[in-house]
C-alpha cells in the first residue's frame, strides 16, 4: 500500500492527468483506509473546479507536460494541500502571465554565471544568485571563499527562514530573510543584516519582496536598502539574478494504513507514569525507535542538533530518524506529533543518552532501582 506522500502526490497528479490502473487502485485502498487523505482530496476537487471555472483561454498541451513533470518533482519534497496548489498555480502562471501576477515564478532556477555567484539551500527554501554583497559599516561583504552556515526554522504551511552566518573582515555577519503567504502566494516580509560592527546590530526591512507562486522560483534581482539614522551608516544587500522559492516542510511522519495518534499540547508519554515511559524507546537507535513508535501508531517527528559553530543549539527538521543518539525526552508539536531531538554521533560536544527510568523493571528481571532520597 502507498503512504501519505504517494498518495498526496497521486491526489495532486489526478487533478491534470489521468493514473494509470496500478497507481489508481493503490489510491483508491489508501483513501478507503485514510480519512484524512480522503478529506483532502475533496478539498483539492474543489480547489481545481474552482479555478478551473476561471476562463484564462487554452493552456497549451506542452505547458501541462511541464506541469506534470513539476507536479512529481514537487511531491517529492512537499505534501498536502499547499503543493497541489502550487501545481495548478503554475497553470495560471502560464495563463495570466507572470507580469500580469506580479511575480517572476518558474520550475526551475536560471543558471548562475559570473559575479560572486552564490547557492544556498536547506529542506525549505532555496536560493541562487548570479552576484551578491552586503555594505555595511563602511565595507563590502561578499562571503567569497567562507564557510556560510546555512539553516532554516521550517515554520508551518506558509511561515519560514533562511538564515545565513559567515566571518568576514574580522566580524560575524548574518542574513536572515523571513517568509510568509497564503494559499496563493508566497513572498519574504522581513530581511535582517548585521550591521557590520565589532558589536553587531541588526539592521532590519520590512515590504513584501519576491513574491512569487507557492513552490516555485521567484527570478529578478533584489537591491534593499536599509533605513538610516543618527550616528548609523547606510547598508544595502544586494543580490542580482537571483532565483528564489520556499517550500513548506512536512516532517511529521504518520504510521502507514491509519490516522495517527495525536497527543494533548502538554503529554510527557516518557516522563513516570507515561504511557511510553517503561518502553526503553529513548535507549534505542533513532532508526530503531522511529520503527516501534510507528507500529505503535504515534504520529512522529525529529530534530538533528547542531553542536558545534555560531548555530550551535539550532535543531534541524528531518523528515526521517537521523544517525544518532536520542538526547531529550521529546516534546509535542502544533498536530500532536511526538519529536525527538537527536545529536550526531563523533562529536565530543553531543549530549549525552538519556538514562534509562530507574523506577521501571530492569533487565534480567530485576526490580525497579530504588529513587534516590
Amino acid at each position: 500500500m502507498i503512504d501519505h506522500v504517494a498518495a498526496r502526490t497521486a491526489l495532486a497528479t489526478s487533478l491534470d492527468q489521468v493514473l494509470d490502473t496500478a497507481e489508481s487502485v493503490e489510491l483508491e485502498s489508501h483513501l478507503r483506509d485514510c480519512p484524512a487523505c480522503r478529506s483532502l482530496g475533496t478539498d483539492l476537487r474543489s480547489d481545481s473546479a474552482s479555478l478551473r471555472s476561471l476562463d484564462f483561454g487554452p493552456v497549451p498541451v506542452a505547458v501541462r507536460a511541464n506541469v506534470a513533470i513539476a507536479a512529481e518533482r514537487q511531491g517529492r519534497g512537499t505534501t498536502g494541500r499547499w503543493a497541489a496548489m502550487a501545481i495548478v498555480g503554475a497553470i495560471l502562471t502560464v495563463a495570466l502571465g507572470a507580469g500580469v501576477l506580479g511575480v517572476g515564478g518558474s520550475a526551475t532556477p536560471p543558471p548562475t554565471v559570473g559575479g560572486n555567484a552564490v547557492h544556498w539551500v536547506t529542506n525549505v527554501v532555496e536560493l541562487h544568485a548570479t552576484d551578491f554583497w552586503i555594505e555595511a559599516n563602511g565595507q563590502r561583504f561578499r562571503a567569497v571563499g567562507m564557510p556560510v552556515d546555512v539553516v532554516s526554522d521550517p515554520g508551518d504551511a506558509t511561515y519560514r527562514t533562511l538564515e545565513l552566518t559567515w566571518k568576514e573582515h574580522g566580524v560575524e555577519m548574518r542574513i536572515n530573510l523571513y517568509f510568509d503567504g497564503d494559499r496563493t502566494s508566497s513572498w519574504i516580509d522581513e530581511v535582517r543584516i548585521y550591521d557590520g560592527t565589532a558589536q553587531p546590530k541588526w539592521r532590519t526591512v520590512t515590504g513584501r519582496f519576491a513574491p512569487t507562486l507557492p513552490g516555485t522560483f521567484w527570478s529578478g534581482d533584489l537591491d534593499i536598502t536599509f533605513p538610516v539614522g543618527a550616528g548609523v551608516l547606510p547598508a544595502r544587500l544586494h543580490l542580482s539574478g537571483v532565483a528564489l522559492r520556499s517550500i513548506a516542510f512536512d516532517g511529521v511522519n504518520e504510521p502507514i494504513g491509519r490516522p495517527g495518534i495525536e497527543l494533548p499540547e502538554h503529554a510527557k508519554p516518557f516522563a513516570s507514569g507515561g504511557v511510553l515511559h517503561c518502553l526503553g524507546i529513548l535507549q534505542l537507535p533513532p532508526k530503531q525507535a522511529e520503527a516501534v513508535l510507528a507500529s505503535l501508531g504515534y504520529k512522529l517527528s525529529w530534530r538533528l542538533m547542531t553542536t558545534t559553530g555560531p548555530n550551535t543549539g539550532y535543531a534541524e527538521p528531518m523528515a526521517r530518524a537521523p544517525d544518532g543518539v536520542i538526547i531529550d525526552e521529546g516534546a509535542v508539536g502544533s498536530s500532536g506529533e511526538l519529536i525527538l531531538f537527536v545529536a550526531p554521533f563523533g562529536d565530543e560536544k553531543a549530549g549525552e543518552p538519556v538514562p534509562a527510568p530507574t523506577d521501571c523493571p530492569q533487565p534480567g528481571g530485576a526490580p525497579p532501582t530504588p529513587a534516590a532520597p
